[in-house]
């Protein structure tokens, strides 16, 4: 069943979180700017209302206050001297043993009578807020009068909070106004971004969801967007190349591997029949040996392609530490066994961190072949060469070379070359394809090359190589038949 892109999905996340981000910031900087506008214009009137005190104790400062009588005139005379309008300060002297005098005597009757606490006369000691009569919340300084060290009264000044209600109420109307404008900007921006971003994402996704229906050769192509968007669309691509070529490599080693099971299968078949009717023994025995042939060639086969198919699942090798020396010497003696041929050997010293069963199945593998491409007046060398850390190994024979457009064709599966060299004589056609497998298992690497007529060359490069002594020039020449 092929899958739906849900529509809008990642188009409507995007512009929320936008939005929500251009809120939250709108939002702190308003609570931030209110705060501050409150505290500033509070610590103002604040200022104010000091002052105010410091004129009372200024004013009073050479008056006697010592009874009711002379704390009520030296209170008159302040008042009268003071300004007064709806919004500005109102200044209370509360005289021990006498009348309260204040510049507001409506509002102090309202206060008396009132009689409850929290209000402009019951306000503490120091600067309190305090909620007056018809007049709201007032900001209340309140200072004790002494005469002496006798406490004669209190002197109260207190100026409306209005003022900075009033700014504040104009500031959150601002906010309001600006916030909308805002958060309407940032929702058509968001959507213009998102659509911005989430076009080449969905793109990616429509050949997603192409490819998860079936279809290989879908590519997202070329994008404008830079940066990681257009970095995964590359590397979505490169993707879908690898996945592309590896289900056909899939394709090809199922179609080519029934096909050279089959041959086997079909001659043992037929193997089978003839010995079942076969009288005579000798012909008898002749026919037995040449079904365990064809078997072993069965075995090879069914061999190789289980190795490689642990190097796909990662099981391939297991290195040790081997003494490269050795491993040359075991490979030299071992040389004519595959065949007359002029076989050169050019050892180096050192160990290697490698599979010693698996290295030796590679320059097998790599000999094999070579000797299938030259008669037996040929000539094969294996040569080592120490690279720093690495060392290379090359397998040279004297045969017909390789085409130039064959060089990476010639390590796929049951490859087939077009011209002179063909796939191992005999072999399974796997192997090159072993051999690459193994090496890449190692971490390292193997190439071909040749000159069509020059013979060719196979070089394989392997890591975890250390030198212990120096390069043995010497050549070793071995000429034998099986």
């Amino acid at each position: 069943m092929t899958r739906r892109l849900p529509h809008g999905g990642l188009r409507a996340q995007l512009t929320l979180a936008i939005a929500l981000v251009t809120l939250l910031a709108v939002g702190a900087s308003f609570l931030a700017l209110y705060r501050a506008t409150g505290s500033r214009l509070r610590g103002e009137l604040d200022s104010q209302l000091q002052t105010q005190a410091a004129e009372w104790r200024q004013f009073s400062a050479g008056a006697r206050l010592s009874t009711p009588a002379a704390v009520h005139r030296t209170a008159m005379k302040f008042i009268a001297g003071q300004g007064y309008h709806a919004e500005s300060q109102v200044v209370a002297v509360e005289v021990d043993g006498g009348q309260t005098v204040g510049n507001d005597s409506e509002l102090l009757a309202r206060e008396q009578s009132r009689g409850a606490a929290g209000g402009l006369l019951r306000s503490p000691l120091g600067l309190a807020t305090a909620s007056v009569a018809d007049a709201g919340s007032m900001l209340v300084l309140a200072q004790p009068i002494y005469s002496g060290r006798r406490r004669v009264g209190t002197f109260r000044v207190a100026d409306p909070l209005s003022s900075v209600k009033q700014a504040q109420s104009s500031l959150l109307r601002s906010f309001a106004l600006v916030g909308t404008l805002a958060l309407l900007l940032a929702i058509a921006a968001g959507v213009g971004l998102a659509s911005l971003i989430a076009a080449p994402l969905r793109r990616i996704a429509r050949v997603a969801v192409g490819v998860d229906a079936g279809d290989l050769s879908l590519r997202s192509g070329p994008l404008a967007a830079r940066g990681e968007v257009g970095a995964l669309s590359e590397a979505f691509d490169h993707m879908l190349d690898r996945l592309e070529r590896a289900f056909k490599r899939q394709r090809d080693f199922v179609s080519d591997a029934s096909h050279e099971l089959r041959t086997p299968l079909t001659v043992l078949r037929a193997q089978v029949e003839l010995l079942d009717r076969e009288a005579d023994e000798h012909r008898r025995h002749e026919a037995t040996a040449t079904l365990l042939r064809r078997i072993d060639e069965l075995d090879r086969l069914v061999g190789d392609m289980l190795t490689l198919a642990g190097a796909e699942a990662g099981q391939l090798v297991e290195p040790r530490p081997i003494d490269v020396g050795e491993f040359f010497e075991d490979l030299r003696r071992d040389l004519p066994l595959f065949g007359e041929r002029d076989f050169q050997v050019r050892a180096v010293a050192g160990t290697l961190v490698a599979d010693r069963d698996r290295l030796t199945q590679v320059i097998r593998n790599l000999v094999r072949n070579a000797v299938a491409q030259t008669d037996p007046r040929g000539k094969v060398t294996v040569a080592g060469r120490a690279r720093a850390d690495r060392l290379e190994i090359s397998v040279t024979d004297s045969g017909a070379g390789i085409p130039p457009d064959q060089l990476e064709q010639i390590f796929e599966r049951f490859s087939r070359l077009d011209q002179g060299r063909s796939r191992d004589r005999g072999g399974s056609g796997l192997g090159l394809a072993i051999a690459r497998a193994i090496t890449e298992a190692h971490g390292g690497s193997i190439r071909a090359e040749s000159e069509p007529g020059q013979g060719a060359t196979f070089r394989i490069e392997l890591p975890g190589y250390r030198a212990h002594g120096r390069l043995t020039s010497d050549a070793t020449s071995s000429r034998s038949s099986r």
